[in-house]
């Protein structure tokens, strides 16, 4: 497998770099990844070989904590497989993928070859991805607020980033989407919800609401749980939205689907 991103250098590091002897990071499917987490090293310099020493050596872990690395120069070191749940951001380790950028922030700024590698990699990632869809850096993640890393504004990176993105693929007109009407127990809900890829998309609160589930948003990742599990969510407009099975199944409803009038069944205990 290999990662080819036009205007930018990736050097596959995976294989040689320093790991625990007998410890290994757990595994979790590309669509777990809800987010790209933005780090500094905090050092003036350094190299993936020298941080994945330290984790494995010093910190006991099963090998470098970071999936990439980006040098001052622009070059991103590919460190581990997306689906390496390594430790960077804690409890949110699982839904989140780690990109440290080489430098201490807090003295330095990031080079301008960095930034543009790292917008050049979100973008192929995102691409890769479609459930990353969110760009956090380490002090945005629950538990790291006291955390100043990666010592740049965030609110100025995902801005700059935007713009990135507008210049490299131009403006998209967004497809029309098909609205999709929801029953529950075979009453006609007022809320609707659209068709994605072929696929039903719902809107969770008045859903979970209307079946008696429990919603919770967490406002630091903009993740949705409903009933504690999470849930692979497009947020359109403030609200979210979820598959209907995905939806259905933490709700303990059963589906179906009436392509002659767009319309989805949901059916179980009110």
């Amino acid at each position: 497998m290999n990662i080819t991103i036009p205007g930018a250098r990736v050097v596959d590091v995976r294989t040689s770099l320093p790991r625990h002897k007998t410890l290994r990071y757990g595994r979790r499917k590309l669509t777990d990844i809800r987010s790209a987490a933005m780090h500094h090293s905090a050092t003036v310099s350094g190299s993936p070989e020298a941080f994945a020493r330290y984790h494995v050596g010093t910190n006991g872990w099963p090998g470098i904590a970071y999936h990439f690395v980006i040098q001052k120069d622009g070059v991103i070191y590919w460190c581990n497989d997306p689906e390496a749940i390594s430790y960077h951001v804690g409890n949110s380790n699982r839904h989140a993928l780690g990109i440290c950028l080489v430098g201490d922030f807090r003295t330095q700024q990031p080079t301008a070859a960095q930034l543009e590698s790292a917008n050049r990699l979100i973008q192929y990632l995102q691409a890769q991805i479609p459930s990353m869809t969110q760009v956090f850096g380490h002090q945005e993640y629950p538990g790291y607020s006291w955390k100043n890393c990666p010592a740049f504004p965030m609110g100025t990176f995902r801005t700059n980033y935007s713009q990135f993105l507008q210049k490299a693929v131009g403006k998209v007109d967004k497809p029309k989407q098909v609205p999709v009407a929801i029953k529950l127990n075979g009453a006609l809900l007022s809320a609707t919800g659209f068709l994605q890829d072929g696929v039903s998309m719902l809107p969770v609160r008045a859903v979970a609401n209307a079946a008696g589930g429990k919603v919770e948003w967490i406002e630091q990742t903009k993740d949705v749980r409903v009933n504690g599990r999470d849930l692979t969510e497009k947020v359109v407009s403030g609200s979210a939205y979820a598959p209907a099975r995905e939806l259905a199944a933490v709700l303990a409803l059963q589906v179906e689907w009436d392509g002659s009038t767009n319309t989805v069944g949901l059916r179980g205990e009110v």
